[in-house]
């Protein structure tokens, strides 16, 4: 029996909770056009990482609750142009679909099979930084060049196909974690990984479809 029978349970209702956040967040946007504003944007990613790190290292407390939904609505302030955009090009609702049907599968994946996926740890994480090398060289390239665009679109699916198996992978970490947990579980931080698994398969799967 795992040592919290409803853990899973409450990570999720965390979970959605978060994401419920930061999707009201991006139908409120505080600056208008933050596409154009690239300092703005720069910095309210760079407070978003101070935060996320503080939340991942503070105990769980009342401030750490506090934190978390000033990240949850601060991320939804950085992805309102993306939504923005997504919902002009009438690609909102089937990009919501897609990652919604991935969720579902990743996380019966996750669930059922035997732990087969933490194999992958290792090669998952170079995936994933050799991925953000690439984006990062990628992005020095002026985007009016068509072979930026281009590999614009197969960065953008391969970084559908890395936090596809990465939710799997972080299900079966949470399962782990459930068998372990204590008196005084941190929903907070167990939700933190699948929160950004699913941010970035939605940011992956807009990009692939969008002009």
């Amino acid at each position: 029996m795992p040592g919290c029978p409803y853990f899973i349970a409450n990570t999720f209702v965390h979970l959605f909770g978060s994401l419920f956040l930061t999707g009201i967040s991006t139908e409120q946007p505080i600056f208008t056009d933050l596409d154009k504003k690239p300092l703005t944007h720069i910095a309210l990613f760079v407070i978003v990482l101070l935060l996320l790190s503080f939340i991942i290292n503070i105990e769980n407390t009342a401030l750490k609750y506090f934190l978390f939904i000033i990240f949850c609505i601060l991320f939804g302030q950085i992805l309102s142009g993306f939504v923005k955009r997504l919902r002009q090009e009438n690609l909102l609702s089937d990009t919501l679909t897609i990652v919604a049907i991935i969720f579902v599968c990743m996380f019966g994946v996750g669930i059922y099979d035997k732990n087969n996926i933490l194999k992958w740890t290792n090669y998952l994480y170079a995936g994933l930084v050799g991925l953000f090398i690439a984006i990062l060289i990628n992005s020095l390239i002026p985007k009016t060049q068509k072979i930026a665009q281009t590999t614009h679109m197969w960065l953008s699916r391969l970084v559908v196909l890395l936090f596809t198996l990465y939710l799997a992978h972080d299900v079966q970490v949470m399962k782990l974690h459930a068998k372990k947990c204590n008196s005084n579980p941190d929903y907070i931080s167990e939700s933190l990984n699948v929160y950004l698994d699913i941010i970035n398969l939605f940011t992956g799967v807009g990009d692939s479809f969008s002009k």
